[in-house]
């Protein structure tokens, strides 16, 4: 029998390597490969991280927050909010699962977030999320990563996500 166990020491780690990386965030994957049909994903979050608005065409998603405070926004086909989840370790709202296509972000409310993404597999990168035509990626060649995730925290629901 094989057991896997994920300590606080491994979380620590896990948000260390998020601060140090470029992206502000680090994953853990805890599924064995790209072929397993559920896929199971520790995130470590830090605030300012940017995460664009995407979907997945064919695919559920689940979201359950182990640490922190997280908002989940969800846009419309033209990005424009819909609703805004706040996921909170220690709140009324721990989890989420959200259908395909299904346009969603992340954003890190509190100075460091643990999040577990369990989605169905197997993951095909080609296949794995569409960004929408209006969203913001992240080579930040016409904004900054700061100027749109000061957007992207700001904004309320019906709201729309374009910079001005």
């Amino acid at each position: 029998m094989h057991v896997k166990v994920f300590s606080q020491a491994q979380l620590q780690k896990l948000l260390l390597l998020a601060s140090g990386s470029e992206r502000l965030r680090a994953h853990f994957c805890l599924h064995n490969s790209h072929q397993d049909k559920v896929q199971r994903i520790l995130i470590g979050l830090n605030k300012g991280t940017y995460i664009p608005p995407h979907f997945h065409k064919n695919h559920w998603e689940h979201f359950q927050v182990i640490d922190g405070d997280v908002d989940l926004f969800i846009f419309d086909i033209d990005g424009v909010v819909v609703d805004i989840i706040h996921l909170n370790s220690n709140g009324d709202s721990l989890l989420v699962e959200i259908e395909p296509h299904t346009i969603h972000t992340l954003v890190c409310r509190s100075q460091q977030a643990i999040v577990l993404e369990i989605k169905e597999g197997p993951f095909i990168e080609s296949e794995a999320k569409v960004i929408p035509s209006w969203s913001y990626t992240e080579d930040y060649q016409m904004y900054s990563r700061n100027k749109i995730v000061s957007r992207l925290t700001n904004l309320t629901i019906g709201q729309d996500f374009k910079i001005m």
